[in-house]
C-alpha cells in the first residue's frame, strides 16, 4: 500500500511524466523493509516517469520510519526497472542503536541490501554479550 500528497502535481499522460512539489508519501512495505514499519518520505521536488518506473527526488529528501529510523540526503534516484535506490550526495541516517553518515547510498528497492558508500563513519551500539 502506498499513498501520497503534494502541494502541486503535474501529470502528462502522453509521456507518463509526473512532477510534484512539496510531496509526501507513505508506504507500508511487505518484504525487505517490513521490519521498519510504515515508511514516510518527503521531498521539496520530485520528477518521475510512470512507464519507466523511475524518478528523482531533490531539495532535501527525508525518510522517517515507524521503527524510529531517519535518513536525510539532498537527492535520491529510483530505478524501478533495475530495482535500485541511489544517492550520490551525503547521507545522514540514524535509528535504534546506530548513527551513520556516508557520501552516497546504494540500496536494493526490495530492501535486501542497503549500503552507504564512498566513505562511511558512525557509531553502533552493540548489546552486551551474555
Amino acid at each position: 500500500m502506498a499513498r501520497g500528497t503534494a502541494d502541486r502535481l503535474d501529470y502528462r499522460r502522453a509521456g507518463g511524466r509526473v512532477t510534484a512539489a512539496d510531496g509526501s508519501a507513505y508506504m507500508e512495505p511487505t518484504k525487505g523493509y517490513a521490519s521498519y514499519g510504515i515508511l514516510h518520505f518527503t521531498a521539496p521536488a520530485a520528477d518521475g516517469e510512470i512507464s519507466g518506473r523511475s524518478g528523482v527526488a531533490t531539495g532535501g529528501v527525508q525518510l522517517d520510519t515507524a521503527r524510529g529510523d531517519t535518513a536525510a540526503t539532498e537527492k535520491v534516484e529510483y530505478e524501478g526497472a533495475a530495482g535500485f535506490v541511489r544517492s550520490a550526495t551525503p547521507v545522514d541516517a540514524s535509528g535504534p542503536g546506530y548513527r551513520v553518515q556516508g557520501n552516497g547510498l546504494l540500496a536494493r528497492a526490495d530492501g535486501s541490501a542497503v549500503q552507504l558508500v564512498r566513505g562511511v563513519r558512525g557509531s553502533l551500539e552493540m548489546e552486551a554479550r551474555r
